[in-house]
């Protein structure tokens, strides 16, 4: 997923977008959507990083990322996990001034308050779970009711008054990014230069890399190749073809350097990964 600003679709028969899911490795570069997202961890872990603050979270902890937060997530040996997604609009028309307010839920909070309620959120993801995966006569009822009981929970005990010259701040640097994000997920195949990036967001490149690093976190290069790496995973694990043509079809160009990347990321090599994918998907068949 590139980082940009991400459109959620939501399920269906319900207004959120929601999935329970085993999941091999990923690593998913920075990107932001006007959702609130909540991923609750059932076995193994996620690295998370919001707004350039990282967060470990591990089995049975859980983590909220606020609409607009710049976010990625990380894991090198798969996970199970809840995700729910609520769609902006629902906030908006449920909660004064939404519009300045901040959401902070992590496993970093451990007050005695503040892991009694995530206690209660875990409860009411885990009922949503039961409760769409049978869907009972009646079930987007009890769906909406979890989603309101929710949102009670992180709006009174999770929530901060942002004020609202530091929101209008955001929403201009995230206007900018999305420019950039862009050009990015259009021409990442190719070279893209500093100047070449610059020009796209109106800067000069000494100021662009300042501005990019700022709010990103990162250099332009590693994000791109970040995103080049991410296209690279997913055709590595849903093709068939070589290693050497990915590579190429991805962007990079330097081989050695990909290389290194990747293991670095993933902590084995693509053919590793190629390996581990089909003993994982025979050992499933046989289940």
């Amino acid at each position: 997923m590139e980082f940009k600003h991400e459109l959620v679709k939501p399920n269906e028969d319900i207004s959120v977008m929601f999935v329970a899911m085993k999941d091999n490795a990923r690593i998913i570069p920075k990107h932001w959507h006007s959702h609130m997202e909540i991923i609750y961890i059932l076995d193994a872990y996620l690295e998370v990083d919001i707004n350039n603050s990282v967060y470990l979270v591990e089995k049975d902890q859980l983590i909220v990322i606020s609409p607009r937060d710049i976010h990625s997530t990380a894991h090198k040996h798969g996970n199970t996990s809840i995700l729910l997604q609520i769609p902006y609009e629902i906030l908006e028309n449920n909660i004064e001034d939404v519009q300045n307010i901040h959401f902070e839920c992590n496993p970093y909070m451990k007050a005695p308050q503040y892991i009694s309620y995530q206690n209660d959120i875990k409860i009411l993801l885990k009922s949503f779970a039961e409760i769409y995966k049978n869907k009972p006569l009646g079930y987007k009822l009890k769906i909406n009711s979890l989603i309101y009981d929710l949102l009670f929970i992180l709006v009174n005990k999770f929530s901060i008054s942002v004020p609202k010259l530091n929101m209008q701040k955001t929403a201009r640097y995230l206007d900018r990014l999305e420019l950039i994000t862009k050009y990015v997920k259009k021409h990442y195949k190719e070279c893209i230069s500093l100047d070449d990036i610059s020009a796209q967001a109106g800067l000069n490149s000494e100021y662009f890399s300042r501005f990019f690093k700022k709010y990103m976190g990162t250099t332009f290069l590693k994000y791109l190749n970040s995103v080049r790496l991410e296209h690279f995973y997913t055709d590595l694990t849903n093709t068939d073809y070589s290693i050497t043509e990915l590579i190429e079809k991805n962007g990079f160009t330097n081989y050695k350097m990909f290389m290194k990347l990747y293991k670095d990321t993933y902590g084995c090599t693509p053919s590793e990964t190629r390996k581990l994918l089909l003993k994982s998907n025979l050992k499933n068949s046989k289940l």
